[in-house]
């Protein structure tokens, strides 16, 4: 399956720069300027099936488009929002342009697409977001249940029975939820495994197929553990064919990466892309 065709030019164009540029009392009024005055841009990096290589959910990727300085990663930016009470802020953003582009997904190219948002475990922990995205969905007449949510930072939940609450919340209105810390963190994921049904293998032992045979062989006992809970899942970081084959060939439902597609803008997303 080789997508190299569809791949975005522009998202290369995303400058390397470390938190460590920005201090505390100046980040915090950078970005969130950045929030309010429209610096911010989604992309969306499609995820195939590994069986039909069709595409029929697209992952909300964050970039902040900083006067001087272009294209920031996420890197950049969202350990800072996360440590100076800004996540909340930038996670009903994202959210909020989601439903807006959703809506055009469903009316310019499929009906069916859902679209994947990262969100922080603090958000999982405050009712007030909970409350807020249910309001949102309302207010732009889009079904909650077209979005999944991939739950990052699990493994550092100060209250899991929170989290849990929060899943199960969402999980009554049809909400679909992804696990980004499979075997990274310790035990309180495990309580999790129940709410969701996807998992994803994390790039950094993607990256080790055919150069690691470790690696290799703690990719099949993820797969094996996977299977053997019923769950979805997900490889993502595919930038090679060998790595992409090792995945299909271990029954990985699937594939996210820069071989298939990089990240897209909204207005780049077509309908060949899905196929």
């Amino acid at each position: 399956m080789d997508k190299n065709n569809q791949i975005n030019s522009n998202e290369t164009a995303c400058i390397d720069i470390t938190e460590a540029n920005y201090q505390p009392a100046s980040f915090i009024n950078k970005f969130s300027h950045a929030i309010s005055h429209d610096e911010l841009r989604l992309h969306y990096q499609p995820r195939y099936n590994a069986t039909t290589g069709k595409v029929d959910i697209l992952e909300a990727l964050v970039r902040w488009s900083r006067p001087n300085e272009g294209l920031l990663y996420p890197d950049v930016f969202i350990t800072q929002a996360e440590k100076n009470g800004l996540i909340i802020n930038l996670d009903l953003w994202v959210f909020e342009q989601c439903c807006k582009d959703l809506l055009w997904l469903h009316e310019n190219i499929h009906s069916q697409l859902k679209i994947c948002i990262n969100i922080s475990v603090q958000e999982c922990e405050d009712i007030s977001y909970l409350q807020k995205i249910i309001k949102l969905s309302d207010l732009h007449g889009v079904h909650i249940s077209n979005f999944e949510f991939d739950i990052t930072g699990c493994a550092h939940a100060h209250d899991i029975g929170k989290v849990t609450s929060f899943c199960e919340a969402l999980k009554n209105y049809g909400v679909n939820f992804s696990l980004d810390d499979f075997a990274t963190g310790p035990s309180p994921m495990v309580k999790l495994w129940r709410l969701t049904n996807t998992i994803i293998i994390n790039k950094n032992f993607i990256h080790g197929i055919g150069t690691s045979t470790n690696s290799e062989a703690f990719i099949r006992s993820l797969v094996k553990i996977a299977k053997d809970i019923r769950v979805h899942i997900i490889a993502e970081g595919i930038e090679s064919n060998e790595q992409c084959d090792f995945m299909s060939d271990l029954g990985c439902d699937h594939l996210q990466g820069f071989l298939l597609c990089k990240p897209l803008r909204i207005a780049q997303i077509n309908p060949s892309i899905l196929h």
